[in-house]
């Protein structure tokens, strides 16, 4: 069985525009220079932010007076890109990790408080405990079923940031980029954000030199879940590190980002290969199993050359991730130019 994985785990999202795993390991050093380096390789694009500064996010105007002192982040991924932009010590408080931390953050991870388990969203008691001044999480956090929305929020006094990919449908890279490009405004810590876009976008860059001259494009399903009907990625970024990877995704033109399809559909687009989404408590094996048994299936071609590629969630969501998931994605679309 052509099989590829990683050693990176599980992640999460849901309603509407969004992952159901959320609602409700790059290398361990790819980023560990970012701090060091950041002062020099970002100075040419950076410059102090002057306050009062003004953001525009999720529909709410933001105002900062000065960069922010006890920030929460409300999912993993996000988590992993603040520490990973050195923010520890403005962190008052995590959220929603509901899968193991790239290595390399775990002794500044383990100095934050953990404000809810690994599948839910603290409280807005708990939130208002902590004295924050600032959140940053997915859109689902911002709803009364989880956190709260960004207006409660600023009422009380709290600058509440979504990740600009989940407000949009067909997120890029571009998006990922301007959060990191925001936070290093917010937090004044613009050479360190240009660091690490200038780390990620070398990453990927020399994935795509990897699979410049493949002759014809795979492609791409996305299995995440589902038995009856399958649940897949359509103009989510996940479509567009699919494509970053040589890659093409048969239900790119999906309406949602994310959707629920009919086998004969994904009979009808026959995907030369199948990605799966590893998360959660049904492992990728046996994903793989349910797809190969599956007599629907049998005469799609992922399936006849039982060619998969396993991919934690997490890398599918906006962060730091996003450059393993493009290798992962490549190297297992073209194993041969790698």
């Amino acid at each position: 069985m052509k099989a590829s994985t990683s050693t990176e785990l599980t992640a999460v999202q849901t309603p509407n525009n969004s992952h159901p795993a959320t609602m409700g390991r790059l290398r361990s050093g790819l980023f560990g220079l970012v701090g060091a380096l950041g002062l020099i390789a970002g100075q040419a694009f950076a410059e102090q932010t002057e306050y009062p500064l003004t953001i525009e996010n999720n529909g709410v105007t933001l105002q900062f007076d000065g960069p922010p002192e006890r920030a929460i982040s409300l999912n993993g991924h996000t988590t992993e890109l603040m520490l990973s932009l050195g923010l520890a010590d403005r962190m008052v408080g995590t959220a929603y990790l509901n899968h193991p931390l790239l290595e390399h953050l775990e002794d500044d991870y383990a100095d934050i408080p953990q404000l809810s388990g690994g599948t839910s969203y603290p409280s807005l008691e708990v939130v208002l405990g902590t004295d924050a001044d600032f959140t940053y999480g997915r859109d689902s956090a911002y709803r009364d079923t989880a956190v709260a929305t960004p207006e409660r929020l600023l009422e009380m006094g709290i600058n509440a940031y979504a990740v600009e990919g989940t407000l949009v449908t067909n997120a890029t890279m571009d998006h990922v980029y301007q959060d990191i490009r925001n936070l290093g405004r917010i937090f004044d810590i613009q050479p360190r954000a240009e660091a690490l876009i200038d780390e990620i976008e070398t990453e990927i860059a020399a994935v795509q030199d990897a699979v410049a001259d493949v002759d014809n494009t795979v492609r791409v399903f996305v299995y995440d879940m589902g038995e009856s009907t399958a649940y897949t990625t359509g103009r989510a970024l996940q479509t567009h590190l699919i494509e970053l990877a040589g890659g093409y995704n048969v239900f790119g033109d999906l309406e949602e980002t994310w959707q629920m399809v009919n086998w004969e559909e994904v009979v009808d687009r026959n995907p030369d290969v199948i990605v799966i989404n590893d998360y959660g408590q049904t492992s990728a094996e046996s994903k793989i199993r349910f797809l190969l048994e599956n007599p629907a299936l049998s005469d799609v071609a992922a399936i006849k050359n039982e060619h998969f590629v396993v991919l934690p969630l997490p890398a599918a969501f906006e962060g730091v991730r996003n450059p393993s998931a493009v290798r992962t994605l490549a190297e297992g679309f073209y194993p041969e130019a790698f």
